[in-house]
């Protein structure tokens, strides 16, 4: 034993004492070289290399110890500069406050208060077709359509008979103006559910049963575009979506022939309406506030109804804006203006009795509701409501009526820019803004042109 202790020590310290440098540095240098390898492969699974500054963001925000490669829907939803996604849903666009309100520099008081002198009188409400109520039928509505072509209250046509305009119920419960002195007296129907219509695309006839259901199977030929004379006056009027002459074939079909829901003369009494209630307590300032609304239809088995309703206050910030379902099975969607899709219809949407419901929550009886064709509008919402402003009566048509200028070609004209340019069809929100601020720009004219007659008369 002390022997064998004896040779290791002769032989064994020395070579370790000369080699053990040597196996020193093999060793560390072996742990070195396996400790860059680990590093960049666990780089590469991070996204990048050590010079990207990306992929050091990445490093800082991914969890301590997760290497796991990052699935293709992750990659797509990382943020450029290596933040991860926050998970929050995409802001709703905002609206920003009318020009033409900044403009004006009136109290909201103020612009309620001089936007009263434009709202309707009963008799424009009864002649323009909008919902009215009758004591003779409390809580239900009739709906006037002149089946004249121009106006003229002196027109033997235009004289229905047995239920007169003295009869109809303003929104506070008071009678309107009493008309007996004129003779004008509206015609109480029999009824209004015979099937027989008439397309409102194409003039033809076709024929639906009481319980909706299409008795005329056949394709409509129309044009969908409107029939326009010629800027110069001369020539042949022509049609806005083809250029097609007047009587020629229609360059679009249609799946049905489709109706609006009005027969001509009276129609109803209808039940479903809400009328919008006198306020219990009258606001300090007098103010009850100014809306102005647009409303999208779709063609049914009973008629155009509503799809979608957006509503903006004075100043053109939005306040309501939902999708509708209809009560009626939808024949055509009418997407070329409403820009509904049956993709739409399948979101969440409201029935019209909640959209009613929650109108009325914020709507009274002497609320200022302003609108294009407003009388569409409201019946599409069976609503009576009385106090309505109506930006195709404030700028009327060169020929008068029944002619009313479209909003895209007020805006055009008065405002200086282009509305409904999208092919997708309309957009409810930015024509409740354009009817809002072309009667805010008739409203600042005014006071304007008012005030320079007031300096006029006082230099004579």
């Amino acid at each position: 034993m002390d022997e064998a202790a004896r040779i290791l020590n002769k032989t064994l310290v020395p070579l370790l004492s000369n080699y053990l440098p040597f196996f020193i540095t093999v060793l560390l240098g072996w742990i070195i070289v396996t400790k860059y390898y680990s590093d960049d492969k666990n780089q590469k699974h991070d996204g990048g290399g050590a010079s990207s500054s990306g992929s050091e963001g990445n490093k800082e925000n991914a969890s301590p110890g997760s290497r796991t490669q990052l699935s293709r829907r992750q990659k797509k939803n990382k943020v450029r500069n290596g933040s991860p996604p926050t998970g929050k849903k995409k802001q709703k666009k905002r609206h920003a406050v009318l020009r033409q309100y900044t403009k004006l520099n009136l109290s909201d008081a103020e612009i309620f208060d001089s936007l009263r002198g434009y709202t309707l009188s009963p008799e424009d409400l009864f002649l323009l077709g909008y919902p009215i109520e009758n004591r003779l039928y409390p809580g239900r509505a009739l709906i006037f359509k002149n089946p004249v072509k121009r106006f003229d209250v002196n027109a033997k046509l235009f004289v229905p008979n047995e239920v007169y305009v003295d009869l109809l119920v303003h929104n506070g419960g008071s009678t309107f103006e009493r008309r007996t002195e004129s003779g004008v007296h509206l015609k109480n129907p029999d009824s209004d559910k015979s099937s027989e219509k008439k397309c409102v695309r194409c003039s033809k006839t076709f024929f639906i049963s009481p319980e909706g259901e299409y008795l005329t199977q056949e394709h409509c030929l129309y044009h969908w575009g409107k029939l326009q004379r010629p800027l110069s006056g001369g020539g042949e009027s022509h049609y806005t979506c083809c250029k097609g002459r007047k009587n020629t074939k229609g360059c679009t079909t249609g799946k049905l022939h489709v109706w609006n829901g009005l027969n001509d003369g009276w129609n109803g009494p209808y039940d479903g309406y809400v009328r919008t209630r006198t306020k219990k307590t009258p606001p300090p300032d007098g103010n009850y506030k100014v809306y102005a609304l647009d409303c999208e239809m779709c063609y049914t088995t009973s008629g155009l109804e509503l799809t979608k309703i957006s509503v903006v206050t004075h100043d053109g910030r939005l306040i309501y804006d939902t999708l509708v379902k209809p009560e009626s099975s939808i024949i055509d969607y009418n997407t070329r203006f409403s820009g509904v899709t049956a993709k739409d219809m399948a979101k969440r949407t409201k029935l019209l009795k909640d959209v009613q419901s929650d109108l009325m929550g914020f709507i009274s009886a002497d609320t200022i509701l302003v609108g294009h064709g407003l009388e569409n509008d409201l019946r599409a919402l069976k609503m009576i409501h009385t106090t309505v402003i109506d930006t195709s009566i404030v700028f009327p048509h060169y020929y008068g009526l029944p002619y009313k200028r479209s909003l895209k070609s007020l805006v055009h004209s008065v405002l200086k820019r282009d509305i409904q340019c999208d092919n997708t069809g309309h957009d409810s929100i930015e024509d409740a803004r354009s009817c809002l601020e072309l009667l805010l720009w008739k409203l600042r004219k005014d006071r304007v042109s008012s005030k320079n007659f007031d300096n006029d008369l006082n230099l004579q």
